[in-house]
């Protein structure tokens, strides 16, 4: 990643995207930072401002709104007239249960927020990627989910599902510029991981952090798919 690339983090205020989002500042990028809460957005813009004495673009959404999406060009063209890339770490996960025991409402909300929100945001965005000189596209999965597990339901789904849509644009665009990297990780000890496993991951956050970074900006490494279990 060079200093001053442009581009957004949706999911800036979760325990990954708001650590990703302090070493990209650091490092000199130039962020739309995206969030459901105000709150939450506030108080990471308040970090950056403390740690690096900067301040980056606050974009306050909700997936479940499909009005956010329709305006979503708009909102980044008007600050950004391309994008050099784009990270998603938007997921939801409520809680534990046969699959058949969700509500339609529970359903619904999860396929809009971890399965369309993926489709739209490539949609809306990839006129303003190919805008840029080497624009790329970074999805975070992760590997032990990609297999139908007992309650984990839609966690499971997702999972499988943002792996095939990566690897669907991949091979679309792998002519093209736009690239495109798949990052598997280990479930951490926080949010959703703390919902499905009781077991303790003790990897080291800052590692694991830094090396999402390295691999989504090595343009050495042509690879789709990269496994920092």
């Amino acid at each position: 990643m060079s200093k001053n690339s442009k581009g957004i983090i949706f999911g800036a205020t979760g325990f990954i995207g708001s650590r990703v989002a302090c070493k990209m500042t650091k490092n000199g990028a130039k962020l739309i930072l995206h969030g459901k809460s105000k709150k939450k957005l506030e108080q990471l813009d308040d970090e950056l401002k403390e740690k690096f004495n900067l301040r980056q673009i606050l974009l306050q959404g909700d997936f479940t709104d499909k009005s956010f999406f329709n305006n979503l060009f708009k909102i980044i063209n008007s600050r950004f007239n391309y994008l050099d890339f784009f990270m998603n770490f938007v997921g939801r996960f409520d809680r534990l249960s046969p699959l058949t025991n969700l509500t339609y409402d529970e359903w619904e909300n999860m396929v809009q927020i971890n399965i369309n929100s993926f489709w739209r945001v490539l949609k809306e965005l990839e006129p303003l990627l190919n805008e840029s000189l080497k624009p790329r596209v970074v999805f975070i999965i992760n590997t032990d989910s990609l297999t139908g597990k007992p309650y984990q339901n839609f966690f499971s789904i997702s999972q499988v599902m943002k792996k095939v849509i990566g690897e669907i644009f991949y091979e679309e665009n792998k002519r093209l510029k736009i690239a495109t990297k798949i990052i598997s990780i280990p479930l951490l000890d926080n949010g959703i991981a703390s919902k499905i496993s009781s077991q303790k991951n003790q990897k080291n956050y800052e590692e694991i952090i830094e090396k999402i970074i390295v691999e989504a900006f090595d343009v050495e490494n042509k690879k789709l798919f990269v496994n920092l279990d």
